[in-house]
């Protein structure tokens, strides 16, 4: 403001002649000085040394996911300020992500770490790119992202308002409350004629079904449903209730009767029903099959737990009109392949007619991923993965 108080009324024309100035052209001018000193003024108080507004409030956090092979992972993560970001160019080397996750079967944490790989400012949002996420987000507890360039694009787990996870996000949850009280994920293809209906039971302890592997979420995929429209319903069993034969039985026969339900109303057709699923849920796929012998259309039955059964495999024989397939790893670790090999020898002596089974070696596992898999311990068990990805599986089950 000194600059413009020492204004004066005179100016030298080109050739060193004073005048005066009348005073209607010398306010105009003063004004226009003035509001050069005051967005000079404003403009240091606001910025910081790099010229970026700390004074922008961060005011959203969105992640956005998918579910991979391997399970729901981070695809980005996209901050939202109150004003438009400027005169920032912040390169993704500058940001550093810390946390802590769970991981399964265990309360117990660990300490991961991420990087990124893009950073995009547009408008008033910003955009991170992970670079090999670590972790199965539904795992993470906790964790915070770092700028080194500026803390005004510092955030945690804290800032988060939505996560956005594609076709996972398109189930309804509902509860049933039968004889043992459990949720189930449905997914409606919106149809007005009766459609079939895929049974999806998870393994033991993948109660985020949804988002662990991809057996329940690929059938309700854009393109899946554009060629097999169906209703899916994954049902989501805790340990307890899972690992008495008393209570899968519990669940099996709720889940028929919400079955029976879809049909009277008109939504499910009667003749496509089918099951399937993997470890305990390949176990439970067998058993539900035993079950309803004569509701159930086909079956897959992956890596199925029937070792934890001692009557999986006695009746065997109330399911040999049932069409199933059974797909194992040669050399799970979890679940051996002969839990498999014996039910499917089983059910040709007890002289079924469409009983198939593909086993998988090491080398066509880790094909589809499996060496890959932050769960290393349990990878050549998660067979879904090689088969999730291979149409012919669900082509043949709605053949049936």
């Amino acid at each position: 403001m000194e600059a413009m108080l020492c204004f004066a009324p005179v100016v030298c024309d080109l050739y060193g002649e004073k005048r005066k100035m009348n005073s209607k052209r010398l306010f105009v001018i003063a004004l226009l000085f003035a509001t050069v000193i005051v967005t000079s003024c404003e403009s240091q108080e606001f910025a910081d040394d790099s010229g970026v507004d700390s004074t922008n409030v961060l005011t959203n956090v969105t992640v956005n996911t998918s579910v991979r092979k391997t399970g729901q992972y981070p695809e980005n993560f996209v901050l939202t300020f109150e004003k438009e970001i400027r005169n920032a160019n912040v390169a993704p080397e500058s940001f550093h992500l810390s946390g802590e996750a769970g991981y399964w079967g265990s309360d117990d944490t660990r300490s991961f770490e991420a990087v990124f790989s893009a950073a995009e400012i547009k408008g008033n949002t910003l955009t991170l790119t992970p670079d090999s996420f670590p972790e199965k987000y539904f795992y993470v507890k906790q964790f915070k992202v770092d700028c080194s360039e500026d803390s005004t694009f510092d955030f945690s787990s804290s800032d988060i308002s939505e996560v956005i996870t594609p076709v996972a996000d398109d189930f309804e949850t509902y509860t049933s409350n039968g004889s043992v009280s459990f949720d189930y994920h449905l997914f409606d293809p919106k149809k007005s004629e009766p459609m079939p209906v895929v049974i999806v039971f998870h393994g033991y302890g993948d109660t985020n079904n949804l988002l662990t592997y991809r057996t329940a979420v690929e059938w309700g995929e854009p393109e899946n449903q554009e060629k097999r429209p169906c209703f899916v319903l994954a049902p989501v069993i805790d340990d307890n209730t899972y690992f008495s034969s008393k209570g899968r039985d519990e669940v099996f026969t709720s889940v028929h009767d919400i079955i029976g339900q879809m049909i009277s109303d008109g939504k499910v057709d009667a003749d496509k029903v089918y099951v399937m699923g993997n470890s305990f849920g390949g176990l439970s796929t067998i058993e539900y099959a035993e079950k309803y012998p004569e509701e159930v259309a086909g079956a897959l039955a992956l890596c199925p737990a029937l070792n934890y059964s001692n009557n999986s495999l006695l009746n065997l024989k109330n399911m040999v009109n049932v069409p199933v397939w059974f797909a194992h790893a040669k050399n799970d670790n979890t679940i051996p392949a002969s839990n498999s090999e014996t039910a499917v020898k089983a059910l040709e002596n007890l002289g079924a007619k469409e009983v198939r089974f593909t086993e998988y070696t090491d080398e066509e596992m880790n094909a589809a991923g499996a060496d890959s898999a932050p769960d290393a311990t349990y990878s050549y068990h998660h067979v879904e993965l090689a088969v999730m990805e291979d149409d012919a599986y669900m082509e043949w089950l709605f053949e049936q």
